[in-house]
């Protein structure tokens, strides 16, 4: 569990931990460092393509290993490195079992970011973007007349269209996965591929985020 720091002392033996979060030598829990591996954080390599059931394996492990209740009655510095641990640790569980989430964080490990591939809208999705920006105003439109039954059906369908195709995206993103990982990371076409790929379902989920808002049950004042 090696963060990318390694000189940080066990707040306890003062031993050298290699920033892990439970010292080798006495046993006692260490605060995270200000910028932990949170693949480092589970034992496992700096890989696109993750096991999710082995995550969340590891993630539980570590998280019982870890919890404030068993650390009540030790030092205060103890109880406070369980609770800074804990936290650190249940923030990169939800990073990384997020496919989108781990490639974002996994780029600016190699010091990458989308940067201008997520300023604009990608080209393959712009159609689809302005067809349904257009049916939610005409939903909206509908509702101010007091009679959206019809325009909420075919949002509904839309909605599941929307999914199906973020589903197919999602895959297209394992895949881009496989490809960066079996070159390491640094084959510029197989990271321009992800990169393509995230700003893609960047925009997709934010569509599928306005259209699940709009559906939202309305509630009369």
């Amino acid at each position: 569990m090696t963060t990318k720091t390694d000189t940080a002392l066990c707040i306890s033996c003062g031993k050298v931990t290699a920033a892990q979060l439970v010292c080798s030598g006495c046993g006692v829990v260490q605060s995270p460092t200000a910028e932990p591996d949170f693949f480092s954080l589970f034992a496992l390599p700096r890989k696109l393509t993750i096991n999710l059931e082995d995550l969340a394996g590891r993630y539980y492990a570590l998280s019982r290993r870890l919890h404030p209740d068993l650390f009540h009655d030790r030092p205060v510095a103890e109880q406070v490195a369980s609770l800074r641990a804990t936290a650190e640790v249940n923030r990169a569980y939800r990073i990384l079992k997020d496919p989108v989430s781990r490639a974002l964080y996994w780029l600016s490990l190699h010091g990458e970011s989308l940067g201008r591939d997520n300023e604009r809208v990608p080209a393959d999705l712009a159609s689809l973007v302005f067809d349904v920006q257009e049916k939610l105003e005409d939903l909206r439109a509908e509702r101010r007349k007091g009679g959206a039954a019809a325009a909420e059906s075919e949002m509904r369908g839309i909605q599941g269209e929307l999914r199906e195709k973020m589903h197919g995206f999602e895959e297209r993103l394992t895949e881009s996965f496989t490809r960066s990982d079996c070159v390491d990371g640094h084959h510029a076409a197989a990271l321009a591929d992800t990169k393509k790929i995230l700003s893609e379902l960047h925009y997709l989920r934010t569509l599928i985020r306005d259209v699940e808002k709009e559906l939202e049950p309305q509630w009369s004042a």
